[in-house]
């Protein structure tokens, strides 16, 4: 029994101290101006990729606007988002960018990123990274992106999320995703059919500017 106790009080623990991190991580976002486009990739691609030139010209464009981005602050897709984003900044654009990390990962803040806290759960950080966003876009990456991504479809498909655009960049990149998602999961009906309708593959980085910025101009 006192076994049992000691379980139960850890886990109690454990999600007031979440809940005092993600009431935190509210805190934080609410003092920046919005709105927000969330932008995912893989932490492993260098500063001289192409997928990071072009995030960190993507994120020069949104701060224009006034938009602010938010990533999880680390290396990679994330580091070149949040230089574009300051650089944009100096300009005169009054979007900032944010970086949510999760402690004990080795990653480290990025030099760039101008608003940065730090997490224990992802889970936690998954939920602010998407609770607020007008827009998701997903360059490529590994098993971190998929995981951000299959969580963000499936909250939209299961009406926790608004239908709010989900934008992946890099045709050739996602090619073996969407076929998995035609061939094996709508042949085999576990997927719906009008999944597609969620999301925009691309590599026309102009349209994935406009799909963001027109989204978050819209009235609320």
């Amino acid at each position: 029994m006192f076994g049992r106790l000691g379980l139960c009080l850890g886990v109690l623990w454990k999600m007031t101290k979440v809940s005092w991190q993600v009431v935190y991580g509210v805190w934080r976002l609410s003092k920046i101006k919005g709105p927000f486009v969330s932008v995912f990739g893989g932490s492993r691609l260098s500063q001289q990729s192409p997928y990071a030139t072009q995030a960190n010209e993507l994120a020069q464009q949104l701060v224009d606007e006034d938009i602010s981005v938010i990533t999880g602050g680390g290396a990679g897709v994330m580091h070149a988002v949040n230089c574009g984003a300051v650089e944009s900044s100096k300009d005169g654009g009054e979007g900032k960018s944010i970086g949510i990390g999760v402690r004990d990962l080795n990653e480290g803040r990025n030099p760039c990123v101008q608003e940065y806290f730090e997490l224990d759960y992802f889970f936690a950080r998954k939920w602010l990274l998407t609770r607020y966003s007008k827009t998701f876009i997903i360059f490529p990456g590994g098993f971190g992106t998929m995981d951000e991504l299959s969580e963000v479809i499936t909250l939209v498909m299961t009406k926790k999320l608004p239908q709010i655009p989900i934008v992946l960049v890099g045709v050739a990149y996602w090619k073996p995703f969407m076929q998995w998602v035609h061939e094996s999961g709508v042949k085999n009906d576990l997927i719906p059919e009008d999944v597609e309708k969620l999301f925009t593959v691309t590599d026309d980085m102009h349209q994935v500017f406009c799909i963001a910025r027109d989204e978050c101009k819209m009235p609320e």
